[in-house]
Parts: C-alpha cells; structure tokens; sequence
C-alpha cells in the first residue's frame, strides 16, 4: 500500500501540478511566462528528486567504476533522503567491495530510522545482508542462525537459498546441507550457484560421481562467471582422475576474478592447478 500511494503522489507532484500550473501561466499571461514557469518547476523538481538520480547514476557508474559509482551514491545518502529500499541496495554493494563496516552502520541506521518504511520483505533482505557480514567478520554460527531466522520467517530467494547452502558446506553441516541444497535446487534449478552448492555437497561427501553428474550438466547447458564453479568441477574431474580436463577448468577458474565474497581464493587454485598439472607429466 506503501509502495502505491507513493507511487501516486509521485505522479501528481511530477506531472499532473506541473503541466497544471504550466498550462494555467500560458493561458492567462503568454507564452514567456509558462516558459519561465515551467524552468522553476524543473528546478525545483531537480531538487526533490535529486537523491533518486543520484542513486540511478551511483547503481549504473558502480558496474563500470566501482570509485565512481560510491562516489554517486554517497551523494544521494547525503542528501539525507535516499529511500530506505536504495540505502538498502547501497549496503549491499559496500559489502560487495568488503566495505562491510560501513554496510553495517547503514543498515543499522536504516532499521532504526525508517523501519516504518520497509515491507517485510525488506526488512528480511537487510537481516540477509546482516549475516553475510557476520560471515566476514569470521562468525559463521551467528551467520547461520541469522539466515535461519531469516528462512523461518518464510523468506525465499535465490540468493538466500545460494548463501545458505554454502554456510552449511563451509561449517561442515553437510547432511543438512544436502538437504537445503536439494530445497533450493527445486526453488530455481537453472541457477548456476544453487547447482555448484549441490555439486559440492556431493563432492565434500565423497560421491564424486554424483559430483560429476551434476557439474557435467551445468556446464553443458551454460558457462558460469564466478570463480567457485570451475575450481569445484576441476576438483572433481581431478578426483576423478582426468587431469587434463581438470588443468583446463583450473585455468578458466584462473581467469575468474577473486571477488571480496568469493569462497575460492586465487592461491587454492594456483596451488590446485600446479598439482594437477604435477600429475599429468
């Protein structure tokens, strides 16, 4: 209901008054007039809006410049009236770049000062980002229980179901991970990230062959860009004794890049690939 009457009100201040008093100043006192009228309505429209396009042009720059986009999106927090939803989004892409302090504060601040403003899903979304902080400041116990509340809540997403999963792996639950892993794999099947946590499951359990089954399918039927899903298949294919293949998907997991929320780091696959590679010649 929120979401429609600002929507609404968004309409009648952006357009409706507008043409309104442009068209009234036109017809009562010429043209120069409505023209003067119409540049203070543009103004002041600039002004009220000014933190939405702010953010727009922080949420575009960010995936060309990273610098350039925060520098944007700063701009629009300042304004002090950057909507809950969009310093929600900001937060997360601070804790995308390892800014997770900063993340933290500005979700805390958003809870607490616009909560009446978040739906419950939201509110959710933001718990989500909670714990995938608590997860970098190495508490992963904390990370899970956060995400479960989360889950109990009756929150679904894929990406909950995708960073979930992969909690459950890197605390060694693995039986329950098997079982969320499979939970999440009938929510989205075609997500990549969603199959390489099943895939791993697997492979950590010691079915290499179910392992393989499932990364075999996912890389026929698509080419994943993170750097998790080509050192775990090589893993497998290593496992299984094809070192030449699992050399090739060491390499591609080495054109990757390292993200600040990657669970493979550069030098477990250096270190996987001189191996492989050992075992060949």
């Amino acid at each position: 209901m929120y979401k429609f009457i600002n929507t609404l009100l968004n309409i009648i201040l952006c357009i409706i008054i507008p043409y309104a008093l442009v068209s009234l100043a036109i017809r009562h006192y010429g043209l120069g007039m409505g023209l003067g009228v119409m540049i203070l309505i543009c103004v002041a429209l600039f002004l009220y809006l000014k933190p939405r396009i702010y953010t727009i042009i922080g949420r575009r720059k960010y995936f060309e410049d990273h610098e350039a986009g925060f520098k944007w999106l700063e701009k629009a927090y300042d304004t002090g009236r950057m909507s809950a939803q969009q310093s929600l989004i900001y937060a997360y892409l601070l804790i995308r770049d390892g800014e997770i302090a900063k993340a933290e504060r500005l979700i805390t601040s958003v809870i607490h000062q616009k909560k009446d403003k978040l739906t419950k899903q939201n509110l959710l979304a933001a718990d989500l980002n909670i714990a995938i902080i608590r997860w970098k400041q190495n508490n992963l116990d904390a990370a899970i229980k956060k995400m479960e509340e989360v889950y109990a809540e009756g929150y679904r997403s894929t990406v909950h179901y995708g960073t979930l999963g992969i909690f459950y792996i890197l605390n060694n639950q693995l039986d329950r991970a098997e079982e969320f892993c499979l939970e999440a794999f009938d929510y989205n099947p075609g997500d990549a990230s969603i199959r390489d946590n099943l895939g791993l499951v697997y492979m950590e359990k010691g079915d290499i062959d179910k392992a393989k089954e499932i990364y075999d399918a996912l890389f026929e039927e698509t080419e994943p860009n993170f750097i998790e899903a080509f050192y775990n298949y090589a893993r497998v294919l290593e496992a299984k004794g094809d070192y030449q293949k699992a050399v090739e998907y060491y390499q591609k997991a080495m054109g990757c890049p390292e993200k600040y929320l990657s669970t493979v780091k550069m030098s477990q696959v250096e270190y996987a690939l001189s191996r492989a590679e050992e075992r060949i010649f």
